[in-house]
C-alpha cells in the first residue's frame, strides 16, 4: 500500500475532518452528560450506555465520511478519483489560465440548402486553431466540442462535462454569397452572457469576421497577448475566401475513404490550391488524400508521388502543418520507410496533439514493428480524439488477437458493437462502417444480421476495390470460399493491388490451399 496516497485520499474525502468533529461534539455530549444526567436522578448505567454509543458510532462516521460528501446539493456519493495515466506532464497552467478555460461549441448551421455543415464545422475549428496559439488561454479542442454538436444539455451542464469557464456558440447562415453569423460568449459560473453580435457579409468577409470573434473574445477576458501572439490572431491561412470554401468542402470528404469520395476531394483541393497557390491546408489535405488512394483503391505510383509531392509543398508554406507530417507519415508508411513515418507522425503530434490521423499512422506503424502494446494506445487515443473514426475498432481488435488478449478483445468488440448503430443512423451512406459492422457481428455470432450489414456496405459501392476486398475477408471468415474469392478477384479486377497485403491478411489464411486462390497471388 502507497501510504503518502492512502493518506491524501483521507485527506480528501474529509476523513479526518470528521473525526476530529465526532470527537470533539463526543466529548462535549460526555461531560455535558456527566452533569446533566445526576440531577435527573438517571441510573449510573445511562452514563456507560451513551459511552459505549459514542465509541460505536466513531467508526460508523469515519464510514460514513469516506463514501458520502455533504454538500450544497445535499448528500451524495463521493467521486473516486480517475486513475493516474503514465508518463504524465505536469500541465504548466497556472490557477488564471484555469479560470479563463474556453469550449467554442460547433456552430449550428441554420443555412436554407442544408449542405453547409462542413462551412459551419469549418468556422469552429478555425476559431478554435486562432485561439489555441495563446498562452493565457487554455481551449476545448475541436474534437471534445464536436461530440456536443447536437446536444440540448443546459449551458452549465455543458460547462461542467467540458470543465470550462466559458463557452462561446453561435449559427450561421450562408446563402450563395450572402453570410451570416450569430455568436454568444457565456459565463457558465455566473450564468450570464457577455456579450453578442450578429456579422453579417459576403464571403470574402469570411476572414474578417473570424478576426473579429477572436479579438473579442480576447478582450472580454482580459488576456495579455505578447506581440507573437497578437501577429497569430490576425495571421490569415488564405486571403481567397473560395479557395477556403473548397478546401473546407474537400474534408468532408476525405476521411468517408471510397475511392469516389477520394478522388472528389483531390479534384477540391486541387481546385483550392490553383486559387491560391500557397495555401498549405490544401496541399497537406491532398496529400492525405492520394496517400489513402495509393494504399487502399488504386496502386498506381503516381498517388504516392502525388502525395509526397503535396506534403513538402505544404511544409514549404507552413513549416508548422501538423497534418502534412502527418501525411508524410502516411507516405513513408507504404514506401516500407518505417524510421522515416515515425519521426513524421511525432513531429506531427509534437505540433498538434489532437491530430488524431497521425495516432492513427503511428499506431499502425508499431504494429507491423511488433510493438502492439504501443500501437495500442495510440488506437485508443484516436478514438478520444475522434470517436466517430471506426477504423481504429479494427485496428484495436487485430492487435488485441496478435496479444491473446481476450479480455480486451472482447470489450472492444462490445464496446463497437454498441457504437455502430447510433453512427450509421447519422451516416446511413457510409458503405465501410456497414461492412465493419458487420465483421463486429460475425465475431458475436449473430451471422444473419452479419450478412445483411456486409450486404449493405456492397450496395452502396458495388465498384469500389476496398469495399468488394473487405466483402471477399468477410466471406472467407464465415467458410463461404466460393464467394470470397469470387469478390477476391473483383476487387483486383477493379484496382486493388496490394498482393502483399493479401498474402499477409490473417482473413484470407484459410484461403492459402485454395487452387484459385494461389492462381490469383501466383507470381505477383
Amino acid at each position: 500500500m502507497n501510504y503518502i496516497k492512502f493518506i491524501a485520499e483521507l485527506k480528501r474525502r474529509k476523513v479526518f475532518r470528521s473525526a476530529i468533529t465526532y470527537l470533539v461534539v463526543a466529548w462535549v455530549i460526555a461531560q455535558v452528560s456527566d452533569i446533566v444526567l445526576p440531577t435527573f436522578n438517571a441510573p449510573p448505567y445511562f452514563m456507560k450506555v451513551l459511552i459505549f454509543v459514542l465509541i460505536i458510532g466513531f467508526p460508523i462516521v469515519l464510514l460514513f465520511s469516506w463514501v458520502y460528501e455533504v454538500s450544497p446539493k445535499g448528500i451524495r456519493k463521493t467521486k473516486n478519483l480517475p486513475p493516474e495515466k503514465p508518463d504524465s506532464k505536469p500541465s504548466g497552467r497556472t490557477p488564471e489560465q484555469d479560470e479563463k478555460k474556453l469550449a467554442v461549441l460547433p456552430f449550428q448551421n441554420i443555412s436554407p440548402n442544408g449542405d453547409s455543415d462542413y462551412f459551419s464545422d469549418g468556422l469552429t475549428e478555425e476559431i478554435i486553431t486562432r485561439l489555441s496559439g495563446i498562452k493565457g488561454l487554455d481551449i476545448a479542442s475541436r474534437r471534445t466540442t464536436m461530440k456536443y454538436r447536437d446536444s440540448d444539455l443546459d449551458v452549465r451542464t455543458l460547462g461542467g462535462e467540458l470543465n470550462a469557464r466559458y463557452i462561446l456558440h453561435g449559427t450561421v447562415r450562408k446563402h450563395k454569397d450572402d453570410l451570416k453569423i450569430s455568436t454568444e460568449l457565456i459565463d457558465v459560473e455566473k450564468d450570464a452572457e457577455l456579450w453578442a453580435e450578429i456579422y453579417s457579409g459576403k464571403m470574402t468577409d469570411v476572414f474578417a469576421i473570424q478576426e473579429k470573434v477572436a479579438k473579442r473574445i480576447v478582450a472580454s477576458l482580459q488576456v495579455k497577448l505578447s506581440p507573437k501572439e497578437k501577429k497569430a490572431l490576425n495571421k490569415r491561412a488564405t486571403l481567397n475566401s473560395k479557395a477556403h470554401d473548397a478546401n473546407l468542402r474537400a474534408r468532408e470528404f476525405l476521411l468517408k475513404y471510397t475511392k469516389s469520395y477520394l478522388l472528389l476531394a483531390v479534384e477540391l483541393f486541387q481546385e483550392a490550391t490553383e486559387l491560391d497557390p500557397e495555401y498549405a491546408a490544401p496541399y497537406a489535405g491532398m496529400s492525405e488524400a492520394s496517400g489513402l488512394l495509393y494504399e487502399t483503391h488504386d496502386r498506381n505510383p503516381k498517388w504516392l508521388e502525388k502525395a509526397e509531392e503535396s506534403a513538402l509543398k505544404a511544409l514549404i508554406y507552413d513549416p508548422a502543418s501538423s497534418e502534412a507530417y502527418s501525411a508524410l507519415g502516411l507516405v513513408y508508411y507504404n514506401k516500407k520507410l518505417l524510421n522515416e513515418a515515425l519521426i513524421a507522425t511525432q513531429k506531427a503530434i509534437s505540433f498538434d496533439p489532437d491530430n488524431f490521423f497521425a495516432y492513427w499512422i503511428r499506431g499502425r506503424l508499431y504494429r507491423i514493428m511488433d510493438r502492439d502494446h504501443e500501437a495500442i494506445a495510440d488506437y485508443n487515443k484516436v478514438l478520444e480524439l475522434n470517436s466517430d473514426f471506426h477504423s481504429a475498432y479494427g485496428d484495436l481488435q487485430m492487435s488485441y488477437e496478435k496479444l491473446k488478449d481476450k479480455v480486451n478483445l472482447q470489450k472492444t468488440i462490445e464496446k463497437a458493437a454498441s457504437f455502430y448503430p447510433s453512427y450509421l443512423k447519422r451516416n446511413p451512406d457510409d458503405a465501410r462502417a456497414h461492412q465493419f459492422y458487420a465483421f463486429t457481428l460475425q465475431r458475436l455470432g449473430r451471422m444473419e444480421e452479419a450478412r445483411d450489414e456486409m450486404q449493405s456496405g456492397i450496395d452502396q459501392n458495388p465498384d469500389d476495390p476496398i469495399i468488394v476486398y473487405n466483402a471477399a475477408c468477410f466471406y472467407a471468415l464465415i467458410g463461404d470460399y466460393d464467394a470470397s474469392i469470387e469478390n477476391l478477384k473483383r476487387a483486383i479486377d477493379n484496382g486493388f493491388g496490394n498482393y502483399e497485403y493479401i498474402r499477409h491478411d490473417p482473413d484470407l489464411y484459410c484461403l492459402k490451399n485454395e487452387p484459385e486462390f494461389i492462381a490469383l497471388i501466383q507470381d505477383k
